[in-house]
């Protein structure tokens, strides 16, 4: 989740921003305030697929602490995350750990509830280039005891090249463990030192991207669209608030 991501082609697996706790929770070693961020994702051509979040995180315990929640879907089927995690610089390398408790939810069906872990990294290499990567449902936990059914686990990694302070470019590959790989890649150009601007694409299924942004010290504002020809379009506006925390 989060427009800034999203804008650039699903690309979080180096990234390090305010969204972290739910992409690469490595990402939110290198915040230096706290915030406060909430999301909205709509697929016109899903109804029954919005998706909503909304995350706090502090300086805290020499790193930062992070809190959040997610939901997805409708009356009839939807799925619920409450989510906390931690994260710390080590050297050139920060390192976080996210828990779950995840809540499925399907008419006529009832409800289940399953605790999963999530654990990423990211290494700065060299000024310009930061490498990442972050593993999802690390202990794949059983949501159906009929079938044995678990949630799937995701492994992604990436590379995040600055060449100049206001260009980045992010490629980033996803495997779930029970489908082929995805490519992702992204570009984000910041201009006038508050405004951004940026693209990206997956392969595998395809779909293009664009979004833009606008952050000061008091305000945190991006907008993205998605177009893939399975789902047509979708759009996700997310704002945020930083602010100061010991």
């Amino acid at each position: 989740m989060g427009a800034r991501g999203k804008g650039l082609g699903n690309t979080s697996a180096g990234l390090y921003d305010e969204w972290s706790l739910f992409n690469n929770p490595a990402g939110l070693a290198s915040l230096t305030k706290g915030a406060f961020v909430v999301a909205y994702d709509k697929t016109p051509n899903l109804p029954g697929s919005d998706r909503m979040v909304a995350a706090a995180t502090f300086r805290a315990l020499k790193g930062a602490v992070s809190a959040g929640v997610f939901r997805f879907g409708d009356q009839r089927y939807s799925e619920q995350i409450a989510a906390a995690g931690y994260a710390n610089q080590l050297g050139l390398a920060s390192l976080g750990a996210r828990v779950n408790l995840v809540q499925y939810n399907a008419e006529g069906f009832g409800t289940r509830s399953v605790i999963s872990f999530n654990f990423g990294g990211i290494a700065e290499l060299t000024p310009q280039i930061k490498v990442g990567a972050h593993i999802i449902n690390l202990n794949q936990p059983v949501i159906s005891d009929d079938n044995g059914e678990r949630l799937p686990t995701k492994l992604l990694a990436g590379i995040v090249f600055t060449p100049q302070e206001s260009l980045s470019v992010a490629v980033e590959v996803e495997k779930d463990i029970e489908f082929k790989a995805t490519l992702k890649a992204g570009i984000e150009y910041r201009a006038f030192g508050k405004v951004s601007f940026r693209t990206g694409f997956n392969l595998f299924p395809g779909a293009s991207c664009i979004g833009v942004g606008f952050r000061s010290s008091r305000i945190i504002l991006d907008y993205a669209m998605e177009y893939s020809d399975f789902m047509g379009t979708s759009h996700q506006v997310s704002a945020g608030y930083p602010f100061h925390s010991k």
